[in-house]
C-alpha cells in the first residue's frame, strides 16, 4: 500500500509540475517573442529564425519556472488530499507526513540534478546564442547600405541592385561582381533577392532567384555558366560584425568556468562578479530541495472545507526570497558584502525555516500549521470590510 500511495502523490505532483511549468513557459516565450518580432521582422524567414531564438531562452526560464511549478505542485497536492480527507485517513493508518513526503523528496533531488545541468551549461550556453543571433539579425549593414542603381563595394565583391525596398532587405534587378584569391571571376544577375541572416556570427545570406551566374578564368572567356531558380550566397562581413567570443559575461560561463575564473577572472569582469555568480548558481541548485519542506505544511492549511490560504502565502515566500538572492548577489557582484552573507545567509534562513516549520507540522497534531495567525488575518480583514461602508456612509 505504500508504494501504491507514493505513485499516487508523485502522479498528482507530476500533473501539477508538467502543467504549470509548460503555461509558464509558454507566457514567458510569447512575451518575449513580441520583443524579438521588433528586431526580425524584416528578415525573409524570420519565423525560423524567431524559432531558433526561442529555443535559446527556454533553459532561462526553465531555471525559473520550474522550481516555483515544483512547489506549487507539492502544495496543491497535499491541499487536495487534506480537503477531501485523504491525509486523515492515511495517518489513521499509520503513515506519517514523512513517509508521505518520502518521494517527493526523491522527485526533489531529480529536478536538483536537472537544475544543476540548466544553470551549469544549458544557461550560459543558451543565453550567448541567444545574444549572438539577436545581435546578428540586428547589424544588417550591406542591407542598409545598398542604394538604388548604385554600385556597393565590400572586399573582393562589387554589388549593385537597381531597386530596394524601404527597410534594405528586399532587393530586384541584382548584379554581382566577384574575385577570388585564385584570380577567378564571378558575374551573377538575377531578378529579385534579399538578405537572411547566415548560420555563423558575422555571415549574411544573399538568397537571389531567377538569375544566372557567370565564371571567368584570368585569361579571360566564360567558363561555365549556370541558370538558377534559387541561389544562396553566403557573405563573410569580416571579424568586426562578427559576435564577441564567450566568456565576456560572467553569466555565460559555466559552472567550471566560473570555478576556474575565481581567482583569475577574465578581462572586463571582476573577481567579485565571478564569485557572487557561483555561489547563486549552487545555491539556486541546492534549494530546489527545501521546496517540498515549505511547501507540503503550507497545503494543510484551512483543514478541510477552509479557506486555502497556503497558495498566496507560498507565492510571498518565494518571492521574497527571490529578491533577496538577487539583492545579495548584487551586492556580493561590487563587492560590498561576501557571497556568505549576501546569498548563503538567506538560503540557510530558508532551508532552515522551512525543515522547522515541517517538523513543527508533521511531528505534532496541529490543525493549522501557522497556529491562530490565519484566523487573526481574517479576523482583521472582516473587520476592515465591516468598517468600509460606515465610512461610505459618512462621506
Amino acid at each position: 500500500m505504500p508504494n501504491t500511495i507514493s505513485r499516487y502523490i508523485l502522479r498528482r505532483v507530476l500533473v501539477y509540475l508538467f502543467a504549470m511549468t509548460g503555461l509558464a513557459l509558454l507566457a514567458l516565450l510569447l512575451e518575449r517573442m513580441i520583443r524579438v518580432m521588433g528586431i526580425i521582422t524584416n528578415w525573409e524567414g524570420g519565423l525560423t529564425l524567431v524559432v531558433r531564438m526561442m529555443l535559446n531562452l527556454v533553459p532561462h526560464y526553465l531555471g525559473m519556472a520550474l522550481p516555483a511549478a515544483f512547489f506549487f505542485g507539492v502544495l496543491l497536492t497535499f491541499n487536495h488530499m487534506n480537503r477531501n480527507g485523504e491525509l486523515a485517513v492515511l495517518q489513521a493508518s499509520g503513515l506519517g507526513l514523512i513517509r508521505l513526503l518520502r518521494p517527493v523528496i526523491g522527485l526533489a533531488l531529480i529536478l536538483a540534478a536537472v537544475a544543476a545541468v540548466t544553470f551549469s551549461y544549458l544557461q550560459p550556453y543558451g543565453r550567448y546564442a541567444y545574444r549572438t543571433i539577436a545581435h546578428d539579425a540586428s547589424h544588417v549593414t550591406i542591407g542598409s547600405s545598398v542604394m538604388p542603381g548604385k554600385f556597393f563595394h565590400t572586399d573582393d565583391m562589387t554589388f549593385m541592385a537597381e531597386r530596394v525596398s524601404p527597410d534594405g532587405m528586399r532587393l530586384g534587378g541584382i548584379f554581382v561582381y566577384e574575385r577570388d584569391g585564385s584570380g577567378r571571376m564571378f558575374t551573377t544577375t538575377a531578378d529579385e533577392g534579399s538578405f537572411l541572416p547566415g548560420r555563423q556570427s558575422g555571415e549574411i545570406m544573399l538568397l537571389l532567384r531567377n538569375g544566372v551566374r557567370t565564371e571567368s578564368s584570368p585569361a579571360g572567356g566564360a567558363k561555365s555558366t549556370l541558370t538558377f531558380d534559387e541561389y544562396r550566397w553566403p557573405i563573410n562581413r569580416g571579424d568586426d560584425w562578427s559576435y564577441r567570443p564567450r566568456g565576456k559575461d560572467e553569466r555565460e560561463l559555466t559552472l567550471p568556468e566560473l570555478w576556474a575564473a575565481r581567482s583569475d577572472a577574465p578581462p572586463g569582469i571582476r573577481v567579485a562578479e565571478i564569485r557572487a555568480e557561483y555561489h547563486a548558481r549552487i545555491v539556486q541548485i541546492l534549494s530546489v530541495v527545501f521546496l517540498p519542506f515549505l511547501a507540503m505544511p503550507l497545503g494543510l492549511g484551512g483543514g478541510r472545507g477552509g479557506q486555502t490560504y497556503g497558495i498566496g502565502l507560498g507565492m510571498l515566500a518565494l518571492v521574497v526570497y527571490e529578491q533577496a538572492l538577487q539583492f545579495g548577489l548584487s551586492l556580493s557582484a561590487k563587492g560590498i558584502i561576501a557571497p556568505m552573507f549576501g546569498l548563503w545567509l538567506p538560503f540557510l534562513l530558508f532551508a532552515g525555516g522551512s525543515l522547522v516549520f515541517f517538523l513543527h507540522t508533521s511531528l505534532r497534531i496541529v490543525s493549522e500549521p501557522l497556529g491562530s495567525l490565519p484566523a487573526r488575518v481574517e479576523g482583521l480583514v472582516a473587520g476592515i470590510s465591516g468598517r468600509l461602508p460606515r465610512l461610505r456612509r459618512s462621506t
